[in-house]
């Protein structure tokens, strides 16, 4: 069988997806605000204008004076306890030591009062000695004038005895007092140290609550950048909170044209379609009155 002739054929195909129809508005109307916020500059926020530090307290401020005060100037304890361990250890403190002084005086002076103080006692010891041979009938004697030397020789003895013992434990005491103070200042240097250094100890103290009172102000200034900073993006996050809402997949419209151009006669169709029927009835037999029906409706099948 004979057929005509066909041309070539193409297919277009052209497939559109949008959008929900009743998203459609609202997706609009979140170019169209995107738009707005960006022409009045509020896609990139201003900085926050104000002061972002907080400036240090004055207790601070006191702190780190005092720290520098100390530091360059040093401490008057630590000054006077190098002077005294300084004069212990070169020999110089013992110039001021009283008890050596009243020794060393003692003993290159005579008292003036001492040969008067003598002279009267002796008096009356000799006077007691001459009446007790006078009445013995042997004044003048060698036994009297012997009675009379050891009696003077022993006053002196005892009262210049007398007087050096008692100034040598003046000095004696002095001197323990001395070196009793010499002690005490060794000690006193030695904690000299650890009393100048309170003077840090308070500054740190005082620093510490300066700093406290510096965080809280920081706290402060922070909560107001924070409070601007939200302000300024209110609108942007509000916006994409909006976007978020709206979006996902609602749906959609996909369109297919298509255009398809047929080659060949019909008669030749109907004559491929007849043979197609008849190939499928002799795989499944031809006796059958069924199978030998789908022949036909095979070539039916060609014209359209």
């Amino acid at each position: 069988m004979g057929g005509g002739k066909g041309g070539g054929g193409s297919t277009t195909t052209v497939q559109k997806a949008d959008p929900w129809e009743g998203q459609q508005p609202y997706l609009q109307e979140i170019f169209q605000s995107a738009q707005q916020l960006y022409n009045n500059g509020q896609m990139a926020p201003d900085y926050y204008p104000g002061q972002t530090v907080a400036d240090q307290s004055q207790w601070t401020q006191d702190a780190l004076q005092m720290q520098a005060d100390r530091a360059q100037n040093g401490s008057p304890l630590i000054d006077n306890a190098s002077d005294a361990m300084n004069a212990i250890t070169t020999g110089s403190a013992l110039a001021g030591n009283q008890g050596l002084n009243t020794l060393n005086q003692l003993a290159g002076e005579d008292n003036p009062y001492t040969g008067e103080l003598f002279n009267r006692a002796n008096s009356q010891v000799q006077a007691s000695l001459d009446s007790n041979f006078n009445r013995a009938g042997r004044y003048g004697s060698g036994a009297h004038e012997a009675a009379s030397a050891d009696a003077a020789n022993n006053l002196a003895t005892q009262l210049y005895s007398s007087l050096w013992d008692k100034r040598a434990d003046a000095a004696t005491t002095a001197g323990q007092l001395y070196n009793s103070g010499i002690g005490q200042q060794i000690v006193a240097g030695q904690t000299s140290q650890q009393l100048a250094n309170q003077a840090y100890t308070d500054a740190a103290a005082l620093g510490e609550a300066g700093a406290a009172l510096d965080d809280y102000s920081q706290q402060q200034i922070n909560a107001d950048i924070d409070r601007y900073n939200y302000e300024q993006n209110q609108a942007l996050m509000a916006l994409q909170n909006y976007n978020n809402l709206i979006q996902g997949t609602y749906g959609g419209t996909t369109t297919t044209t298509g255009q398809q151009n047929t080659s060949g006669s019909t008669l030749g169709n109907v004559a491929g379609g007849a043979l197609a029927g008849g190939g499928l009835a002799y795989m499944m037999g031809a006796s059958n009155p069924i199978i030998g029906g789908a022949a036909l409706a095979g070539g039916l099948l060609g014209l359209f």
